[in-house]
């Protein structure tokens, strides 16, 4: 018995180490425009304005996380009962499902892009520049949607080393590209917010050419047919949809509730909505090992339940469950001891830097839950169960984090500390009931 909880426990790391070092490699370039941006020019406007940029890009990131997600649930149980042949065919329906969805987002970021961030609040210089790094990254959407594909088809079956490499590469290209376009470096002009879109969008093109030579080479075990003709397969892509709509507006929550507090941050002006998008970026690098974590626990729920073996995938994510606490209860200490220190690496700003510190301060206490909530989600997201995960986060991200902020930052007079501090509380009782749910077991009798 021990040797099998061993055996479970190497099975998490060995899929998740290198998906944390995949998710932190592809946050790095969001990382990396912000400390550059936060050195550019008059800094409040410049990471204002990837502020807003980035949040048209987490607008649309429900859609298709949605089709990821079912996409991953379907594969690894395919994968789990050995019908190899059926897993590449859902991965095919998937790609063009992907592709299909890929050319209208496209077109809505490019041509619409700076009429929705200027209905949120972007206006003049950000506003200007917000746009300039929104046409860049959307030039090259599709592209991202083949990298998304891929690393849904990777996961699924269980290689998380591919998707590792290929963001090691891309981040590499990117970061460099950062530099070089932004401040205008070795001869290329000086581009500021714009040269951040333009090597994002371009990274993303890099990283689809880099998955397309190695599928061409023979080099991925679960990989799309592209050669054979064959009927699309309704049925999977049905499937896809059954599943992924609930999970994308599970995801939608994360979006949307940036949406609803987004107008009021940016209401305490430049200033405090730059400290939150720095802290944001902080605390990005932190979600890592959740999100890493997460992806085994999904991987190994959905494979485990398509083997018959439903305690398996229990202990699964209950092994992933309790990694990932001790890690981001050591992550968040780090956010909590040296918040200032953490502020400082993005900006020089001492007004900004004061309020960002207190952001990645209060966050640092909520580390250990997010990290429980995320692999607990994983698995119910493996299973196929996403419908109560997406009430789940309405009731939380939604109601209770806008309205317990409104009603702090407000009427009680907190400002953007009772903002904050509603999400701390929030992220609490989220995790709570995400484990109620879990404990419960409906996640484990789902169809797929």
């Amino acid at each position: 018995m021990r040797a099998e909880r061993k055996k479970i426990y190497r099975k998490v790391l060995y899929l998740s180490i290198p998906a944390i070092i995949s998710n932190l490699l592809y946050t790095s370039h969001i990382i990396a425009d912000t400390v550059m941006l936060g050195r550019y020019g008059e800094a409040d406007i410049s990471l204002s304005a990837l502020g807003f940029g980035t949040l048209l890009l987490f607008m649309f990131f429900p859609v298709v996380s949605g089709i990821g997600i079912g996409t991953v649930a379907i594969i690894s149980r395919r994968w789990g009962e050995k019908k190899y042949l059926d897993a590449r065919k859902v991965a095919t329906d998937s790609m063009m499902t992907m592709m299909a969805l890929s050319i209208p987002i496209s077109i809505i970021g490019f041509f619409l892009g700076p009429l929705l961030i200027g209905v949120l609040g972007a206006e003049g210089a950000v506003l200007h520049e917000g746009s300039r790094y929104i046409r860049a990254v959307f030039a090259f959407y599709p592209f991202n949607l083949v990298i998304l594909s891929y690393h849904s088809f990777l996961r699924a079956s269980g290689n998380t080393r591919t998707p590792m490499y290929v963001d090691l590469v891309t981040n590499v290209y990117n970061i460099g590209m950062n530099y070089v376009l932004i401040f205008g470096k070795f001869g290329f002009p000086e581009m500021g917010v714009l040269g951040a879109g333009v090597a994002t969008g371009t990274a993303f093109l890099l990283g689809a050419v880099i998955y397309m030579f190695i599928h061409w080479s023979g080099g991925l075990r679960c990989a799309p047919y592209f050669k054979v003709r064959r009927k699309i397969g309704w049925d999977n892509i049905k499937k896809l949809f059954r599943i992924g709509i609930p999970a994308g507006l599970d995801m939608g929550m994360w979006t949307f509730s940036f949406l609803l507090l987004t107008p009021m941050i940016y209401h305490f002006g430049s200033i405090g909505y730059s400290a939150h998008q720095i802290g944001f970026r902080a605390e990005s690098i932190a979600y890592m090992p959740a999100i890493g974590f997460g992806i085994a626990a999904t991987t190994l729920a959905g494979q485990y339940l398509g083997a018959k073996k439903p305690k398996k995938a229990v202990e699964a994510v209950m092994a992933s469950t309790k990694m990932v606490i001790v890690m981001m209860a050591i992550i968040g200490a780090v956010m909590i001891i040296f918040s200032g220190w953490i502020a400082r690496t993005f900006t020089s700003e001492n007004d900004i830097i004061e309020l960002a510190a207190l952001y990645i301060f209060m966050m640092g206490f909520t580390e250990p839950a997010l990290g429980a909530f995320f692999t607990m989600i994983g698995g119910l997201r493996g299973a196929g169960y996403t419908k109560v995960p997406m009430v789940v986060n309405f009731a939380g991200l939604v109601v209770t984090r806008f309205g317990l902020g409104y009603l702090l930052a407000f009427p009680f007079g907190m400002g953007l500390k009772g903002i904050w501090l509603a999400m701390v509380i929030e992220t609490f009782g989220r995790a709570v009931v995400i484990y109620l749910v879990f404990r419960k077991g409906k996640w484990k009798h789902v169809n797929v």
